[in-house]
């Protein structure tokens, strides 16, 4: 058994692929390196042919989206790890190794840091995924670094993959439904960098933002659903159609309180930086009732949309 399956869905990135593909072959690791093509007609197909001879295996053919072909890489895939690099992303030097050492027999995920970048290589920012203090706190404040989130193969298979249905927040998906199911108990990590992550103006992240926000906060909808929420949430989550996930495998013993608080903090920063007082003033009533803010926090918070709200007078 390989020590990773690593998948990389691409099409037409005759620009990255190479730099992604050299990123994989070249650790210092057993890896099972699949790539699942979806057609490409500007010479990525080429670049993948140069290496075939280190790829365990690549194929082109339609598919119906990056969710379709991670997992058609899924199905073969056999190593203990799981994790898929777009062809515009790649590993760190060692990044295979560090994994290997961190895990423990338990281990379910091994999350590390992930390097944003621009075209020229600059740093844009480091982030990753975050463990909280609870599963409620880790899901409202929900963060990813996908290139440096590794899962267990089983797990994953377990899961029957991706969500075909979704196009942008798939790993969303996957991690809220490893932590509503798994906890996060078993989850390792490390404070190494990983991966970088191309930040460019074709990348979804960037030319895809409404679409990715309205899928992200769809994904919010569904999970939600278990909970009979306050007016407030209830409003600004109906804003954003559900797609197609089944609110069922999010299900869990969840304190609802703690999960909002956390989840409406956002909101409530977003709220302040435009001056909608009132609006954040109501969400400040749903934050008060989880544990995201200390009692003095509690009360600076208070005052200060107090003292807006006077001055806006």
């Amino acid at each position: 058994m390989a020590d990773f399956s690593i998948i990389t869905p691409v099409l037409n990135q005759v620009s990255h692929i190479e730099r992604c593909i050299l990123s994989v072959i070249e650790q210092d690791c057993d890896v099972q390196y699949i790539i699942v093509d979806g057609g490409s007609t500007d010479g990525t197909i080429d670049i993948i042919r140069k290496y075939e001879n280190r790829i365990s295996y690549w194929k082109s053919e339609p598919d119906s989206g990056q969710s379709d072909a991670i997992n058609k890489g899924l199905s073969i895939a056999t190593g203990r790890f799981f994790n898929w690099l777009n062809a515009d992303d790649r590993l760190n030097p060692n990044a295979l190794k560090t994994v290997l050492k961190v895990a423990s027999e338990e281990t379910q995920v091994v999350i590390g840091k992930c390097e944003h970048i621009d075209a020229q290589g600059n740093q844009i920012a480091i982030g990753s995924a975050q463990i909280w203090d609870s599963v409620e706190a880790t899901l409202g404040n929900y963060s990813m670094g996908q290139p440096s989130v590794f899962y267990r193969t089983s797990v994953v298979k377990e899961f029957k993959g991706l969500n075909p249905n979704l196009h942008y927040c798939m790993d969303m998906d996957l991690w809220f439904r490893f932590l509503t199911y798994y906890n996060q108990d078993e989850v390792a990590i490390t404070n190494q960098v990983l991966s970088k992550f191309l930040v460019h103006q074709d990348s979804k992240s960037v030319g895809f933002k409404e679409e990715m926000n309205a899928e992200k906060y769809g994904i919010y909808r569904a999970l939600f659903s278990q909970f009979k929420l306050p007016e407030r949430l209830t409003l600004f989550i109906a804003n954003f159609p559900m797609p197609k996930v089944d609110p069922k495998e999010y299900m869990a013993i969840l304190n609802q309180d703690i999960l909002v608080a956390n989840f409406c903090w956002h909101l409530l920063l977003d709220a302040y930086e435009k001056q909608e007082i009132e609006l954040a003033q109501s969400l400040l009533e749903l934050v008060m009732k989880g544990n995201r803010l200390s009692k003095t926090e509690k009360l600076k918070w208070k005052a200060r949309l107090a003292s807006a709200k006077l001055l806006g007078r």
